[in-house]
C-alpha cells in the first residue's frame, strides 16, 4: 500500500512538473504591471472623411515587457510589426471659443483592432495593410473626447478589451489582457494641422502620438 501511494505521489509531481514546463512563456513572470504604468506607446494617424466621420491607423513603437524588436528593420510604420486599425467613428462637435469638442457615443464604443504581422509592409494611404495579420486583439473605446485649439488636439479616452489572444515575439508568448489588464485610459496628442492622402473618401489625415497607461485592478495571476 505504502508502494503504492509513493508511486501516486511520484506520478502526480511528474505530471505537475511536465504542465508547467509546458505552459506558455508569459511576460508577467512578476505579477501584473500596476496601475497608471505606461502600457504602450503608439504612433497614429486619423484619416477624416469631409462628412465628420473618421477613423485611426497606427502602429505600437513599444510596448511595456516585450524585449523582442518591434520593427523588422529601420523603425517606421513599413516595418511595424504590431499594427491597429479603428472603425469608423462619428463625433458631435461643441463650441467654445477658440476650443472645438469632439465626443463620440459611449454606446456603441468604437472598436480598435491589432495585429501582429511578421512580414510588415504598411503604408499611411493604404489603411487595409494595418490590418493583416494575426489578429490579437481588439478593444472598445469608450468615453473618448477630441479637444481642439489652434494648430493642436488632444484625444482622451478609456478603453475595455473585447478579447486578446496569445501572440510570439522573440520566442516568447505575450497577451495585451495581461500586459495592460482591464484595458487602458489613452492620452493622445494630435496636429490639428492636416496632412494630404491618397485614400479615398479620406482626403486628409492628422497625425499624432501617444501612450496607454494600465487599468484595472492589481494583482498576480
Amino acid at each position: 500500500m505504502r508502494t503504492t501511494s509513493l508511486r501516486l505521489s511520484v506520478l502526480a509531481t511528474a505530471l505537475a512538473a511536465l504542465a508547467f514546463s509546458t505552459m506558455p512563456m508569459l511576460a508577467q513572470d512578476g505579477g501584473r504591471p500596476p496601475v497608471g504604468r505606461v502600457a504602450y506607446h503608439f504612433v497614429a494617424r486619423l484619416l477624416q472623411n469631409p462628412n465628420g466621420t473618421f477613423f485611426v491607423l497606427g502602429y505600437v513603437n513599444f510596448l511595456d515587457g516585450v524585449s523582442a524588436p518591434l520593427f523588422d528593420g529601420v523603425p517606421g510604420e513599413k516595418t511595424a510589426v504590431m499594427t491597429f486599425r479603428s472603425d469608423l467613428i462619428s463625433a458631435a462637435p461643441l463650441f467654445n471659443g477658440n476650443v472645438v469638442v469632439l465626443n463620440w457615443p459611449a454606446s456603441p464604443a468604437p472598436v480598435v483592432k491589432f495585429y501582429l504581422n511578421n512580414s510588415p509592409n504598411q503604408d499611411w494611404n493604404q489603411p487595409d495593410s494595418f490590418s493583416k495579420g494575426q489578429p490579437i486583439g481588439s478593444f472598445s473605446a469608450r468615453v473618448g473626447q477630441v479637444a481642439i485649439t489652434g494648430t493642436t488636439a488632444m484625444v482622451t479616452f478609456s478603453n475595455d478589451w473585447v478579447s486578446t489572444r496569445d501572440f510570439s515575439l522573440g520566442g516568447k508568448t505575450y497577451n495585451l489582457g495581461r500586459l495592460s489588464p482591464g484595458g487602458g485610459t489613452i492620452s493622445n496628442y494630435v496636429s490639428a494641422v492636416p496632412v494630404p492622402t491618397t485614400v479615398s473618401g479620406f482626403p486628409v489625415a492628422l497625425t499624432s502620438g501617444g501612450t496607454s497607461f494600465v487599468i484595472g485592478a492589481e494583482g498576480k495571476d
